[in-house]
């Protein structure tokens, strides 16, 4: 995030669409097609119907993420009549394509960062681990990630090696021989 300028239209609209990805978990097909009538600032909230899925999906937005989407619209955004949100920062000023946007988007900071490139779905997936981490059970997880089955939404989850260690049982006391643990 360190990488972006933010004091550019480009900068506050890529900032914005990253923040709401790395918080919410939404799809980058989603985050390009979400709409200005889509954000009930009112309710805090995002009610969009999922590209993939044509599932309804109704995500609560922190603050942050909404003052990160209010500064590029109010500052950043090409003056069009799109009702779109995030708009191309040159001439014409469209929608962004569902194909590229976002992974030359990310790639491109990622490479300025010096990350090895995980994609955009791998902000999906980093909002899953957290939740995950945070105790947040399997169904609300899938809820918030768009998922219609729960097992979709196992393959998203890394793991924490800390949390596993606190489930492992100590050999105290099971006697063993060297030949056995090798």
């Amino acid at each position: 995030m360190n990488q972006i300028d933010t004091s550019t239209g480009r900068g506050k609209r890529d900032y914005a669409i990253i923040y709401l990805a790395s918080h919410t978990g939404l799809r980058s097909v989603d985050i390009i097609n979400l709409k200005l009538t889509d954000i009930d600032w009112n309710k805090d909230e995002i009610r969009i119907v999922q590209k993939k899925t044509g599932r309804s999906l109704v995500l609560p937005l922190d603050r942050n993420t909404e003052k990160a989407i209010a500064d590029y619209i109010l500052s950043g955004r090409p003056n069009t009549d799109s009702s779109y949100i995030f708009i191309r920062s040159i001439a014409p000023y469209t929608k962004l394509s569902d194909k590229g946007s976002s992974y030359s988007m990310i790639k491109r900071y990622c490479n300025s960062a010096g990350i090895s490139n995980q994609g955009f779905h791998g902000l999906r997936r980093s909002m899953g681990t957290w939740m995950l981490e945070a105790g947040v059970p399997l169904p609300t997880i899938s809820q918030v990630l768009g998922h219609y089955n729960q097992d979709s939404t196992k393959q998203y989850l890394s793991l924490n090696n800390l949390m596993l260690a606190e489930c492992a049982l100590s050999l105290h006391g099971i006697e063993t021989k060297k030949e056995e643990l090798l």
